[in-house]
């Protein structure tokens, strides 16, 4: 079984900090500038969950898990993949856990991918699962403990790395087939979001009569909301009628906004010619681009927005935006 368990701050949604959703660690606050990028873990990004947990270095992994991060492709997360399970402390001698993994990647090197459009979206991470195959669980399903080494003794919890690969005897034996029954026979709610083709392509029920005005109009008022998905089912139901550039547009930006990115990309390229160069279409079309690592496509459409850019100060803004992918990709080669 290729399993680890790696330790995380105390959160509900791990989707970044919130006034109702702040880090804990052993019950003490974390401050927003001590927090690390596992604040993001179960934060779907196109399809992904990417997982952070602080390490100093490079992971260094133990003979059943070496090589995993070699030979599973990106592009194949489902087969040959890891178990990672995320626990958090809640008192100083005992973990809980609080979600995990199935089928995740593995990385040796901490993986970064910036965001130049939305600092917001950069990626910290050393494991990456679809997200279907992440799951959170609600603070009041966390009950499975598992203690520290410190209180259960060596081999038999977490030592002072906050991952730990679980290669006792004790842990290989008997801790490792509790969880995998644990984990394999929970049939309850998980927080974390997932978005599934059945919510991208849903319609209202309640658009029969309306016309294509009346369904944007409507579609308009829960993106104000940022009610996003109500909103993309009124935009939807708009494009069933006519797949007109504006409900295009407008469902490519609520696809935007629920982080599936290359889905809002496949729809901008649906805008005919004229509408696909129109600076609205062009700054999403940049935004999804920067946010799935193509940064060529990036600095063509910021490119273009140039010229369409009245103000001087926006000019520059943009200018300097491509300046920062050029630099970052030449530091890359």
């Amino acid at each position: 079984m290729k399993i680890l368990f790696c330790n995380i701050v105390w959160m509900k949604k791990y989707q970044g900090i919130t006034d109702s959703d702040k880090p804990k660690y052993c019950g003490a606050y974390v401050s927003e500038q001590a927090a690390g990028a596992d604040i993001f873990n179960f934060s779907e990004y196109n399809g992904k969950c990417y997982g952070y947990v602080m390490n100093e270095g490079d992971l260094i992994l133990p003979d059943h898990l070496a090589g995993t991060f070699e030979t599973v492709s990106d592009q194949d997360c489902t087969t040959g993949g890891v178990l990672v399970v995320w626990c958090a402390f809640k008192d100083k001698n005992t973990a809980r856990i609080v979600g995990w993994y199935k089928n995740a990647l593995l990385y040796r090197e901490e993986q970064y991918q910036p965001s130049f459009t939305n600092p917001e979206y950069e990626l910290d991470y050393f494991f990456a699962a679809r997200s279907g195959d992440c799951y959170l669980l609600p603070e009041s399903q966390r009950t499975f403990k598992i203690e520290s080494a410190v209180k259960a003794g060596k081999g038999k919890g977490f030592g002072r790395s906050d991952i730990w690969f679980a290669d006792s005897p004790y842990a290989q034996n008997e801790l490792i087939p509790e969880v995998v029954k644990y984990i394999e026979s929970y049939d309850g709610p998980r927080v974390n979001f997932v978005l599934t083709e059945e919510m991208i392509d849903a319609l209202p029920q309640e658009a029969a009569s309306e016309t294509r005005e009346d369904l944007i109009q409507k579609g308009f008022r829960f993106f104000e909301k940022e009610e996003y998905l109500e909103a993309l089912s009124w935009f939807n139901a708009a494009r069933r009628i006519s797949e007109t550039p504006d409900a295009v547009y407008y469902a490519a930006y609520c696809l935007y906004h629920l982080a599936a990115f290359d889905k809002a990309r496949i729809l901008l390229e649906k805008c005919p010619a004229a509408d696909a160069d129109s600076r609205s279409v062009l700054e999403l079309s940049a935004f999804c681009s920067d946010m799935t690592g193509d940064w060529d496509r990036t600095v063509e459409y910021l490119g273009k927005m140039i010229d369409l850019t009245q103000e001087e100060d926006a000019k520059e803004a943009i200018r300097s935006t491509i300046a920062e992918i050029h630099a970052y990709l030449e530091a890359e080669e």
